[in-house]
């Protein structure tokens, strides 16, 4: 019984010449040329993942500026609750304390340098949104005041309101529903 291998003939001279210097010069270049390219895809790849991502306040500096005010905020709306079952009055005056802590809010934050605050797209809309947050809380304030029944009514741009927008921005800095229906 005879293998496969002892089946086979021998293998004959192809006449073929090897291959000269010019093709090994011509595959180094392409595999240099090829790994170049796969290394500027990589640096490519990381650059877009590192990007600023324009609609989220992500510049550190004006994150942590951002994170302190929150924080003080957070403790201004803490300070004076607003018991939607409470009197008027004291009602109006809890709004007060909290709207001021709202626009004590933005006032540190806009201390930021300017250049930074550009630099990072949102934040400047972010804060117009909290003073026009403000506003319509005032508009509250100033309708139970007088007597009157009230209820907070959001404040719109684009057909959408603004606390949709101001949530989108990468910073939780307090619970804007929670804020909004204990007005």
């Amino acid at each position: 019984m005879t293998t496969y291998w002892e089946r086979m003939s021998p293998l004959r001279e192809t006449g073929r010449r090897r291959p000269s210097r010019g093709v090994g010069i011509a595959v180094t270049v392409v595999t240099l040329v090829v790994l170049g390219l796969l290394v500027l895809a990589g640096f490519g790849v990381w650059a877009y993942a590192d990007h600023d991502r324009i609609e989220l306040i992500d510049r550190p500096d004006v994150v942590a500026a951002v994170d302190v005010g929150c924080t003080r905020l957070r403790a201004g709306l803490a300070a004076s609750p607003v018991d939607v079952g409470s009197p008027a009055p004291v009602r109006v005056a809890a709004i007060a304390a909290q709207d001021e802590a709202i626009r004590a809010f933005v006032a540190e934050v806009r201390r930021l340098d300017p250049a930074a605050r550009a630099d990072d797209l949102p934040v400047d809309d972010w804060l117009a949104d909290w003073e026009s947050l403000a506003v319509a809380r005032d508009d509250v304030a100033d309708a139970l005041r007088r007597g009157g029944r009230a209820s907070l009514v959001v404040p719109r741009d684009g057909g959408e309101p603004i606390t949709r927008r101001m949530d989108a921005v990468g910073v939780s800095c307090v619970d804007l529903s929670r804020l909004v229906r204990r007005t």
